[in-house]
């Protein structure tokens, strides 16, 4: 092969009547070089109260996610100290509290009995005197029990905000801790100390300002969620809670960005809300009615985030690309709910830039002067890429196990890209005919050259 073939300082002419440019040399499905057609494009813009979303595959995080969420301890607050008859009751277990109080109770009544007798002179004196410390010694008990779940309460508090890694919460702990004091979790204060905490970490899960979502955050809450052992309703109250957070600041900013900054906010407290309730969501969050969004407002924050992190998601994957990361994609698509159709369109967007990428190198070397050697064989070698790659997801659509594949997977296609226009024929042309001249060198057509 003689590489200072491929430097012709003659273009061919270029025929501008010609619509569609096929590589004869791909076998059996060619790279589809076509003219772009003037289309229409739509925009949605969807305006409410809280939340404009725009339909776009293109908005992507300019970092790619982190693996991990970390939310420190001090998000829950400092711990709380016990006042003196708090920490009597704290210091007391559930029986010895009740016998406390029976004796409590009863030695009043003995009490008021003896006085009464003693400077009454009768025994109706001391039924007397016994009622009315009796009365006092059972209001005293009462006092004694009533701070029972302020005591828990606070014991939850100050383990939770003791606790290095929050997320590494367990259920047993927090039953642990109502056991111990012999409450209920759907006790006022022991539940209502369950949402602070709950609300707190949703909070502290969130990215803040326009930071895209990392991928995790609906896996961490849901496992916050059962360790804490919150029920859905009082959970999703929390979300709620956040939405109306996040509704104030809106209302209280005074600047463009500001307002962007709190709408995309509300966006994706909407997706994450959505995922980690399931189908309960429909009915545990009442978006329409306390925030006037509809159920189709609803669905296009849903798409747009999952939009985002699926786009995310792809950035890591190559022209070397293997079952294992399509089996990752397709996990990965589902739980971000996103649909086949966008997914598939994602992916094919996402294949043909890796082409358009090589193309340019591979044009960028043809047009160079220098090193004329050198430069030339990096256009075959681009080219040999792009070839490669194409062969790879056509073996891989056709790979018995496809159906656990992320959608999208088949021959790249240039239409609708960079290379889709009557600018970029005379390029594609040019390094058609390279490529032929290439594996002509030789005075016939190379074995290795008949994709």
């Amino acid at each position: 092969m003689n590489p200072s073939l491929l430097l012709t300082t003659n273009q061919p002419s270029v025929n501008p009547t010609t619509t569609t440019f096929l590589s004869p040399f791909l076998n059996p499905t060619p790279l589809r070089f076509t003219r772009k057609i003037s289309q229409k494009r739509r925009h949605y813009r969807y305006n409410y109260g809280l939340s404009t979303v725009r339909s776009s595959a293109s908005s992507v995080p300019d970092k790619p996610p982190s693996s991990s969420i970390s939310v420190k301890p001090d998000v829950f607050g400092g711990k709380k100290e016990l006042s003196t008859i708090q920490s009597l009751v704290d210091a007391m277990s559930p029986p010895i509290r009740i016998a406390s109080s029976a004796l409590v109770f009863a030695g009043a009544v003995a009490a008021g009995y003896g006085l009464g007798v003693r400077f009454g002179g009768s025994r109706n004196a001391g039924v007397g005197g016994a009622i009315a410390l009796g009365a006092a010694g059972a209001g005293a008990a009462y006092a004694l029990n009533s701070c029972v779940p302020e005591v828990a309460a606070i014991n939850l508090h100050n383990y939770v905000a003791d606790f290095e890694d929050p997320a590494a919460l367990n259920k047993e702990d927090i039953d642990a801790i109502a056991n111990k004091y012999g409450v209920s979790k759907q006790n006022e204060a022991f539940n209502a100390e369950l949402r602070d905490i709950y609300c707190r970490y949703v909070s502290a899960v969130f990215p803040t300002g326009t930071e895209e979502l990392r991928g995790d955050e609906v896996d961490t809450i849901i496992k916050f969620k059962n360790a804490l052992g919150i029920d859905d309703p009082d959970a999703a109250d929390m979300h709620m809670e956040i939405g109306r957070r996040i509704f104030r600041q809106r209302l209280e900013t005074g600047d463009r960005d500001g307002d962007i900054e709190q709408r995309r906010a509300f966006q994706k407290l909407i997706y994450v809300s959505t995922l980690v309730f399931g189908e309960a969501s429909a009915f545990l969050l009442p978006w329409k009615r306390v925030f006037k969004v509809t159920d189709s407002q609803v669905e296009v924050a849903v798409r747009d985030n999952a939009q985002r992190l699926y786009a995310s998601k792809l950035k890591s994957v190559g022209r070397d690309i293997d079952v294992n990361q399509l089996v990752s994609l397709r996990e990965a698509q589902l739980a971000y709910r996103l649909s086949d159709e966008l997914a598939e369109e994602m992916f094919k967007e996402h294949a043909r830039k890796l082409v358009e990428e090589c193309i340019s190198l591979a044009v960028g070397s043809l047009k160079s002067r220098a090193r004329a050697t050198r430069e030339a064989t990096r256009v075959i070698e681009e080219l040999d890429k792009i070839l490669s790659f194409n062969n790879l997801l056509i073996s891989l659509k056709n790979h018995p196990d496809a159906s656990r594949f992320a959608p999208g997977i088949g021959p790249v296609s240039l239409v609708g890209g960079e290379y889709d226009g009557d600018r970029k024929m005379d390029d594609l042309k040019l390094l058609y005919r390279a490529y032929i001249t290439d594996s002509l060198s030789s005075g016939r057509m190379e074995e290795d050259k008949v994709w």
